[in-house]
């Protein structure tokens, strides 16, 4: 009997071992070149965090290359067990000595395992919708850093070796996760709460004159119930939700003959409707878009976080009176945000809408100044300061300070619980 005990066990550990047996994409991937010739050195590291429900892998992507260092957080999505889609948002954590701002889109596409390597597969591309920063906007001595930089991550073959299997782990990538805690997109729209089961998705094109049409796929659970369809012929299909969290995934195939890809894809649960658009600005030229849909059990309701920072800062934005106290121009890419209280301290707090995409909610006002990184985009960007509370001295009122580069402009601040202040930033790429 103990023989017998002992062979169950060793079994049991055996059947155990094997369930948790390490997904093969999380760990550290990294790839380098020397190009003996110039001299010319490329280092990049990938981190890929343990995945939510097997689809969502939350990473940080390291590029080097000789004085330039860009650290940046994104979204992979598993499109199926050898193969992830690459996010297009790739927001950088840090860069010096110098931004390269659109630059790393073209690092679009998908990532292919391939036993211990994982083979970088863009989806090509003659543009991508926006403009990247002219190189005059750059010191001469970076110049041609910056071409060999944009000419790697636009064309280089890159394989990344797999160095161990331990999973990235930090608050971001919890935090990347959830759309209410996370002041960044990356391709995942807020969680949908719906009560019908059985619903509809219905595909459709913005643009309509593609010579080689866009296409897209579908995955809803990790299961491909739309595959490489092309959408120059809107059709309609039914889907069936599992009670709790279903994860939608919509691909861009490839972006056309015009690019980016233009198409939208409509969700409909009862009277519940919901668009996944990759014409609006944050999804221009990105690879996915993702949806966590819950379908809620009888009389269950959603849980508070989904009225939090995006619905009720729009709310605030839209019942009160905005009064616009500057509008000026951006010589840099990415802007710096300092406030803080140059006054009494008195228990004053502010959220900050940026461009109807970036909201960030409940912001202590205090002595010691805090930063927001803004990366603008090209053309005019609003940012909205709302109050939260007026503390114990009314009106809520703060210094904002400006950091473009080695320009900073002050404003006072003065919001209360009927107007807010914003600020309009207009930014051209071209310079």
């Amino acid at each position: 009997m103990k023989y017998l005990f002992n062979f169950l066990f060793f079994i049991f550990l055996t059947a155990l071992a094997n369930a948790q047996e390490a997904d093969p994409f999380t760990g550290r991937w990294y790839f380098e070149k020397t190009d003996a010739a110039s001299k010319t050195f490329y280092q990049m590291e990938l981190l890929i965090a343990s995945p939510e429900q097997s689809t969502l892998y939350p990473a940080q992507l390291t590029v080097k290359h000789e004085q330039f260092i860009g650290k940046y957080n994104l979204l992979l999505v598993k499109k199926n067990n050898n193969q992830l889609a690459i996010g297009r948002q790739k927001i950088a954590i840090k860069e010096e000595p110098f931004g390269i701002g659109a630059y790393t889109v073209p690092l679009n596409g998908s990532l292919i395992l391939k036993g211990n390597m994982l083979e970088v597969n863009r989806i090509p591309a003659s543009r991508y919708g926006f403009a990247v920063p002219a190189l005059s906007a750059y010191e001469e001595q970076n110049k041609m850093a910056i071409i060999r930089i944009s000419e790697f991550l636009r064309n280089e073959p890159i394989s990344l070796k797999k160095t161990n299997s331990d999973p990235w782990r930090n608050i971001a990538a919890a935090k990347m996760l959830h759309t209410h805690e996370s002041p960044n997109y990356y391709g995942l729209s807020d969680s949908f709460y719906v009560r019908n089961a059985k619903g509809t998705i219905r595909l459709s094109e913005y643009e309509k004159n593609d010579d080689l049409d866009d296409s897209i796929s579908v995955m809803l659970n990790k299961k491909l119930i739309i595959d490489g369809a092309a959408v120059n012929k809107p059709f309609s299909k039914e889907i069936s939700l599992d009670t709790g969290l279903n994860i939608l995934c919509f691909f861009a195939e490839n972006y056309g003959s015009i690019p980016p890809n233009t198409a939208k894809l409509q969700l409909t649960f009862g009277d519940k409707k919901f668009l996944l658009d990759y014409t609006t600005k944050e999804n221009m030229s990105a690879t996915f878009i993702v949806a966590k849909i819950y379908l809620l059990k009888e009389n269950q309701q959603p849980p508070g976080t989904q009225t939090s920072a995006k619905e009720d800062i729009k709310r605030r934005v839209e019942t009160r009176q905005t009064k616009w106290i500057d509008s000026i121009k951006a010589t840099s890419q990415e802007v710096t945000l300092a406030f803080w209280d140059d006054a009494v301290e008195d228990g004053d707090s502010i959220s900050i809408q940026i461009n109807d995409e970036i909201f960030m909610k409940g912001l202590a006002v205090k002595k010691q100044p805090k930063f927001v990184k803004v990366k603008l985009y090209s053309g005019e960007n609003k940012i909205i300061f709302i109050a939260d509370n007026l503390g114990s001295i009314s009106p809520n009122t703060s210094i904002l300070e400006i950091i473009d580069g080695k320009k900073r402009k002050a404003y006072m601040i003065n919001t209360d619980m009927g107007v807010n202040s914003a600020i309009k930033i207009t930014y051209d790429l071209r310079l």
